[in-house]
């Protein structure tokens, strides 16, 4: 094989190897990014998903105070009642012991 045949094959030799390296390069960045749009995705999906459990969890709290207020009101109406009736029940009573008291003052 002469000189410029060994030339001329390692030309040919470089020439397919830059061939070579720009297709991997090429073929790089198109890997890349299908892994960023995939990741954005995934972001995406997962975001979607986290906002759901929060609006989830959300309500169940919401649910549960409002239980609990409903619980309490009753609770607090029930004892205002009573303290009503009580308060009821006393007056004839507070009326009896004042007039008894003005009946005193009056006959003195």
């Amino acid at each position: 094989m002469s000189k410029a045949e060994t030339l001329q094959r390692i030309k040919e030799a470089e020439a397919q190897n830059r061939t070579t390296k720009e297709a991997a390069e090429r073929e790089r960045e198109s890997t890349l990014r299908e892994a960023r749009r995939a990741s954005l995705d995934l972001v995406e999906t997962f975001r979607q998903q986290a906002e759901a459990r929060y609006r989830e969890i959300l309500a169940a709290a919401e649910a549960g105070v409002a239980s609990e207020r409903d619980k309490m009101l009753a609770a607090a109406r029930e004892e205002a009642a009573r303290i009503s009736a009580r308060g009821k029940a006393n007056v004839d009573k507070a009326v009896e012991l004042v007039l008894t008291k003005f009946r005193g003052v009056v006959r003195v």
